[in-house]
């Protein structure tokens, strides 16, 4: 452990004061012939250098001082979470030290760095919070201590503690969110709500007791006639079938309206609704395209989005452009089977007839759903009062823009396809709300 000593404000002011004191004498014996107490100065400047290395030599018998991290092994993007220092030290009076750890610049903090006083012979344990912004390898760098000597004439620094590594993922939080309220049946509080169930292509799933608000049709006559009383059939939405989640990872994915990019919200929104296709008994499949190409193939069963976490989680968005067609093709090689594919993207007016036909080659064996993320600024522009000739500017190049993009969603609807044109905030809950849907319309 090599500590190094930084002389203390005390320690500098001191020699300061002294230097300055000899050169006042030495000036005033010169030019004024007075030499009264002539050595006194430079006795007191030896006699501060003596006491400044007795110091630094009781400093350095000083015990060191132990730190243990404790932090999750899995962090999610952009949230924050609480890290535990462990000091461990062997003083035997009271000892205030500061303490900043290695927290490394893809990261904010809070409460760092801290001042802590250390009681003798007690293990002290403090905190402070930590928020990821990159996903991917985290590392905490050993923790940087601070202390004073003896006589407070030196800081002594070194670093105490080990390198700690920690996997940022996107954000699970929102599953976990969406397992509570799933399990109370309250999703509709974070805006996802289930369909009333309708139409062919249900499976039966139990007999039970009519209840008020069954359709006529539910009901089981044979059960109804044998039991005496009416019996309505329960259904449950089909299971096993195939969904599979493509996310752009090219150039306009970048964009960002917050502290996260789109991509991150895409990851973060394609996670939730993983979850709940695996709850609903259906296998996920993600495949990513642009520079970074990464398959993960088929998953069933609600554990599984373990492993879509770690597939995805040090993904990132690159400078490539996008290759719709190209991954169309390739999708068709790796998914033979039908299957819900949700495609979702950042795309331009530029890029519109080669998301079309890529699209349309997904549409031979595929039901498809596009869902176009579109940047907040133009929303806030779009209803910002026009009151300069800039502003005008402005908002007709967004309405032009804006309107170029509703033609292309026409476009796609009317070739069949589920588009959705969204902010990266709302693209959880539309995704999911129209994956249910679809669902319970029984067209899959």
């Amino acid at each position: 452990m090599r500590r190094t000593w930084i002389p203390s404000t005390r320690l500098i002011t001191a020699f300061a004061l002294l230097a300055a004191l000899v050169f006042i004498n030495a000036f005033s014996a010169h030019y004024f012939k007075w030499s009264a107490a002539a050595y006194l100065p430079q006795g007191l400047f030896i006699a501060a250098a003596v006491i400044a290395l007795l110091d630094w030599l009781l400093s350095r018998r000083l015990p060191p001082v132990e730190i243990t991290r404790e932090l999750p092994g899995n962090l999610a993007v952009d949230k924050w979470t609480e890290v535990k220092l462990r000091i461990r030290h062997q003083f035997t009076d009271k000892v205030n030290i500061q303490i900043f750890d290695g927290v490394p610049a893809d990261a904010n903090y809070e409460n760092l760095p801290l001042r802590i006083e250390l009681e003798p012979n007690k293990i002290s344990t403090n905190h402070y919070s930590l928020r990821p912004l990159v996903r991917g390898s985290l590392q905490l760098d050993k923790t940087h201590i601070q202390f004073k000597s003896p006589l407070g004439l030196w800081h002594i620094r070194y670093w105490a503690g080990e390198t700690t590594t920690a996997k940022v993922f996107p954000d699970f939080v929102a599953i976990a969110n969406y397992a509570i309220l799933a399990t109370e049946n309250h999703t509709s509080q974070i805006g996802i709500k289930r369909k009333q169930r309708r139409g062919a292509g249900m499976e039966f799933h139990q007999l039970r007791e009519y209840r008020q608000g069954d359709s006529l049709r539910q009901l089981d006559w044979k059960a109804t006639s044998r039991r005496q009383k009416l019996i309505a059939r329960d259904y449950q939405d089909e299971r096993d079938q195939q969904i599979v989640l493509m996310i752009d990872s090219g150039r306009r994915m970048r964009a960002k309206d917050d502290e996260l990019s789109h991509f991150d919200h895409a990851l973060n929104s394609m996670l939730l609704v993983s979850y709940i296709a695996l709850r609903q008994g259906d296998n996920v499949s993600l495949m990513s395209f642009g520079n970074q190409h990464r398959w993960i193939p088929p998953q069933k069963g609600v554990e599984r989005v373990k492993v879509l976490l770690n597939g995805i989680y040090d993904l990132h968005a690159n400078q490539s452009t996008a290759d719709y067609i190209t991954a169309a093709e390739k999708l068709a090689l790796l998914q033979p089977k039908r299957s819900l594919v949700i495609l979702v993207t950042n795309s331009r007016d530029e890029d519109n007839s080669e998301l079309l036909l890529a699209v349309n080659l997904l549409k031979k064996r595929h039901l498809v759903m596009v869902a176009n993320i579109r940047e907040q600024v133009l929303d806030q522009l779009n209803d910002a009062p026009v009151q300069t000739f800039d502003d005008s500017l402005n908002y007709a190049g967004v309405r032009r823009f804006l309107h170029e993009r509703r033609d292309s969603h026409r476009k796609l609807t009317a070739a069949g396809v589920y588009a959705i044109d969204c902010t990266a905030n709302e693209l959880a809950v539309r995704v999911a709300n129209a994956y249910l849907e679809i669902k319970s319309a029984g067209i899959l």
